[in-house]
């Protein structure tokens, strides 16, 4: 569950946004609460919600921007349209908006479904509502109504991530960061960091067990490198930046990296790829965590990624006479996507495994200076 307070604002554009959702087809009026005067007219237009939130604000000039914009959004179809009301009023309440005039408003323009909140920071008697730690109070209120003990739920997470068989640091932070957590390092101790405060510490020494436990397993390494091989014959392995779908059907670029074959895996076998890339430039490297496993490794240690990239576009020769069904289905698959393959080099490191044998024996220098 996501909640998410926009920035102020001067004026109520808010109502504006949401009702042309509505008009759209794009969202549903949920509820609307605390208009008194409103409810005398036979049919209330969404000027007189803007003008009604516009004259209460105005018995506090010294509050610059008014509206309250902040949406809630759930992960799953566990919470249907009107448990998210429900829920997004109870959160109203807690960040003390229970007798301020508000609109609840459903979206379904995205994958996730989210309600809208818009009110005024202004209360009837003239006074600002308080916005003193906004954000941090609304994610600690949200999981309160939840029922979630944060600080049990940290320890939960970090007993589950020392689970893992890993050989670095940077891969247990890896796999803390990806279940939210902030990570800050003091005296060896991991400090977790999630809703803007500390909820647990993992010990150095209980980090160092972990670490001096770790025996390489070249059995899976070899499984991994099997599977990656058959199925980067179908999948792209073309790593690309993700995006993040935004409402009304806009998206934008993602810091993270994805391909075909990485969210094959991830779905079909709890493989996760995870891309390591400098800024502007393409991955340079990958982890893979193997979640069925529970193990973490470095991407080299079961295929190069100039390797993962350059064998997704090629061709599976069809010469093996001892290949199984389901290898021969492989096969047969390739042979009829070979178009949607495009090759791939990076600028540097990929460039310089691919062609540095040559330039060796050609006597000529590097052309990358990592």
């Amino acid at each position: 569950m996501i909640v998410k307070i926009f920035r102020a604002s001067t004026s109520f554009k808010a109502i504006t946004y949401n009702f042309d959702k509505i008009a759209k087809g794009q969202a549903t009026l949920m509820k609307v609460s605390g208009f008194g005067a409103l409810r005398q007219l036979n049919e209330v237009r969404p000027e007189d919600y803007r003008n009604y939130l516009e004259a209460q604000s105005g018995l506090n000039r010294n509050v610059r921007l008014p509206q309250f914009h902040a949406m809630i959004s759930a992960p799953d179809s566990s919470f249907d349209s009107d448990k998210l009301a429900k829920l997004a009023g109870q959160w109203l309440d807690v960040m003390g908006y229970r007798d301020q005039p508000y609109i609840l408003v459903h979206h379904r323009d995205t994958d996730q479904s989210h309600v809208h909140m818009v009110s005024t920071r202004v209360s009837r008697e003239g006074k600002k509502i308080d916005s003193a730690f906004e954000h941090r109070r609304a994610i600690a209120g949200l999981n309160r109504l939840l029922q979630k003990d944060e600080a049990h739920q940290a320890q939960i997470d970090a007993g589950k991530a020392l689970q893992y068989r890993f050989s670095t640091k940077a891969q247990v932070l890896l796999l803390l960061e990806r279940m939210g957590y902030r990570i800050a390092e003091k005296d060896g101790q991991l400090l977790l960091h999630k809703f803007g405060r500390q909820l647990f510490v993992i010990s150095g020494q209980r980090l160092e067990e972990r670490l001096a436990a770790y025996v390489p397993d070249k059995q899976r390494a070899g499984q991994l490198k099997a599977i990656f091989r058959k199925c980067q014959a179908v999948y792209n392995a073309v790593p690309e930046r993700a995006s993040v779908k935004l409402s009304g059907g806009r998206t934008v670029p993602a810091d993270a990296y994805r391909s075909d074959l990485g969210d094959f895996l991830k779905g079909k076998f709890g493989i996760d790829l995870i891309f390591h890339a400098s800024g502007d430039k393409p991955p340079y490297g990958y982890t893979i965590i193997d979640h069925t496993q529970q193990r973490v490794f470095k991407g080299s240690e079961v295929l190069k990624l100039a390797d993962l990239i350059i064998q997704g576009s090629t061709v599976i020769r069809a010469d093996h006479s001892t290949e199984n069904t389901e290898d021969a289905a492989v096969t047969n698959a390739a042979a009829t996507q070979l178009t949607y393959f495009r090759p791939y080099l990076t600028n540097d490191v990929d460039d310089q495994q691919i062609h540095g044998p040559r330039r060796r024996r050609q006597k000529k220098a590097r052309t990358n200076t990592r």
